[in-house]
């Protein structure tokens, strides 16, 4: 008898977790790296990353995102999101408004040379869709930002335009600080394998304001994609502080494995030349 209860007691427990669907993949990447004349191997990121579905009762799809990653602020990492007709809402560390529609020329593996600095934030709401093509994000951080990556108190609201091969997107962040305040506005358009991307992040209250501005292109042709980036950031007297160049290519060898090289360099930093060589594993 005391057997049968016991399994009873843990059938209660298992079966819950038994009526979710469970997908994990992950992601690991080795380099060789030559920085300004030093060379070094390692790794770049390298993860697993598990995401359990489910619905409720009512037909709220819900999901958890639990990312076992080498780096703590990634974008979209631990979450729960909850799907409905009320759109999608994200609680966790997910992106901000203005980190939502960015970064359309990280296009690096290891290098991270060309990458915005959008902020993270703690809710965010994709509004159901009201027009084809139209995405609405609405973002909110606390006072408290512990658990929330890079992220800064206040909140933000985006707007994307997608249709074919153009994609717009304005966004703004107004944080609890003026100095928090950031504004987003990108655009891309592919055609014929040609990608071509621009976007710039303002970052500051009014006045004492940083830009980073950036362009892209990628070209895919079978398994082999080239890509090339630049971005210039300025300061509040739109004095150049940085000015990144980046171009790298990446082969598919089949089996999620991609070969990369990849390089870059800074005309304001003599110092900030780096070439790296390596492969990823996708799983």
């Amino acid at each position: 008898m005391k057997k049968i209860i016991a399994a009873a007691v843990a059938t209660a427990f298992v079966a819950p977790a038994m009526a979710a669907d469970v997908n994990i993949s992950g992601l690991a990447e080795f380099y060789y790296q030559d920085a300004n004349g030093t060379t070094s191997t390692g790794y770049g990121d390298h993860a697993v990353y598990i995401k359990a579905s489910t619905e409720t009762a009512t037909g709220i799809a819900v999901s958890v995102d639990m990312n076992l990653t080498s780096e703590g602020e990634d974008d979209g990492s631990d979450s729960i999101n909850l799907s409905g007709p009320f759109g999608t809402i994200e609680l966790g560390d997910t992106s901000s408004a203005t980190d939502k529609f960015d970064d359309r020329n990280d296009t690096d593996v290891v290098i991270n040379a060309i990458s915005l600095g959008a902020d993270d934030a703690a809710i965010g709401w994709t509004l159901p869709t009201i027009a084809e093509g139209v995405t609405l994000y609405v973002s909110h951080t606390p006072d408290s930002v512990d658990n929330t990556g890079d992220g800064v108190s206040g909140s933000g609201f985006g707007l994307q335009y997608a249709n074919g091969p153009l994609s717009v997107a304005y966004a703004t962040n107004e944080g609890d600080a003026d100095t928090d305040n950031q504004e987003y506005v990108g655009a891309s358009v592919s055609f014929g394998g040609f990608k071509i991307s621009a976007e710039q992040l303002t970052d500051g209250a009014s006045g004492a304001e940083s830009k980073e501005k950036s362009v892209g292109l990628v070209y895919a042709m079978g398994d082999l994609t080239f890509s090339a980036a630049q971005e210039e950031t300025t300061d509040d007297s739109d004095a150049v502080t940085a000015d990144v160049t980046f171009m790298g290519i990446k082969y598919n060898l089949g089996g999620g494995v991609t070969a990369f090289v990849e390089t870059s360099s800074d005309d304001r930093d003599a110092d900030a030349d780096t070439t790296a060589a390596g492969i990823a594993v996708a799983f």
